[in-house]
């Protein structure tokens, strides 16, 4: 069997030319030829791999672009609505401390201290203290001063001229020096008696010394009496509500001209009921400067 293949070419002028390749050779450049083919083919394959991985990775990039942006976004977002509730809480706290400021001076002008009473039956639990200043500690106070200070007194009950101020004074009947319970409040016959703060009646009734009156009973200990009325509106055991028509001023009794004495007493001990009639007018002119402080 030859190993070799001859080639016969031939010219345009006859010259005849043979070649001899040995099978071998054949061999070798067939091989030579099929691994070139498949390398290219293997480098197109991965050419075409390498370009979608790129493709895929720049879409990547894009996408983790945009996640980055929408987390700065949110960030920001987040950031400027906690500075907003931070400014509301701060706006919150400056609130109260001025109500609780306002509700003290009240407690301050009349010099009376207030008591709040919470059951401890059922009660404990570890003690663990409010930081001072904060939303709940004053959220807490203030609540404490609003449930207390619907039972205090405020203002005056019926409008008028104070013709008689508590203490000691001679009698206007028989001009003897004595002890007067409360303030007389001037004002004509028929002129409406409202209750200065929420509570219940106590009783009402006539005698020859009060002649019509009204007692009520405002919690946490205070009590207040109206005296002289022409009528009551009310009865023992009736439910009133701050500024609620309690009867009219009149002359019933030992008096001697249409008016209201009125009495505060806290604790069963009597006080000064102008302290109380005035508040407001106290407590408007500290809100006002409290105000002003707080726009400068």
């Amino acid at each position: 069997m030859d190993k070799k293949i001859h080639f016969i070419v031939t010219g345009e002028r006859g010259v005849i030319r043979s070649f001899a390749i040995s099978r071998n050779a054949i061999r070798i450049a067939l091989g030579v030829c099929c691994f070139l083919v498949l390398g290219s083919g293997v480098g197109w394959f991965f050419s075409g791999q390498n370009f979608a991985m790129h493709r895929q990775m720049a879409e990547m990039q894009q996408q983790l672009t945009s996640t980055i942006a929408l987390n700065a976004s949110m960030q920001e977002r987040t950031t400027k609505q906690e500075h907003e509730q931070q400014a509301q809480l701060n706006a919150a706290l400056a609130d109260l401390k001025h109500k609780s400021q306002v509700i003290e001076s009240i407690l301050a002008s009349v010099g009376v201290k207030l008591e709040v009473h919470e059951s401890r039956k059922g009660a404990g639990g570890p003690f663990t203290r409010l930081p001072q200043d904060s939303y709940e500690g004053l959220t807490l106070k203030v609540d404490h001063y609003l449930d207390t200070i619907q039972s205090v007194p405020l203002g005056a009950p019926v409008r008028g001229t104070i013709t008689s101020q508590f203490g000691g004074r001679l009698d206007p009947i028989n001009g003897e020096p004595a002890f007067h319970s409360g303030v007389d409040i001037k004002n004509n016959p028929g002129t409406k008696i409202v209750a200065p703060a929420d509570g219940v009646v106590v009783t009402n009734g006539y005698d020859s010394g009060h002649g019509h009156f009204v007692e009520i009973d405002h919690g946490n200990r205070f009590q207040t009496s109206y005296l002289h009325l022409q009528q009551d509106f009310v009865k023992q055991g009736d439910t009133v509500a701050r500024g609620q028509v309690i009867g009219l001023v009149g002359n019933s009794g030992r008096s001697t001209g249409a008016h209201l004495h009125y009495e505060i007493k806290y604790r069963n001990k009597l006080l000064d009921p102008v302290k109380f009639i005035q508040v407001n007018s106290r407590t408007a002119a500290l809100s006002s400067k409290q105000v002003a402080a707080r726009t400068r």
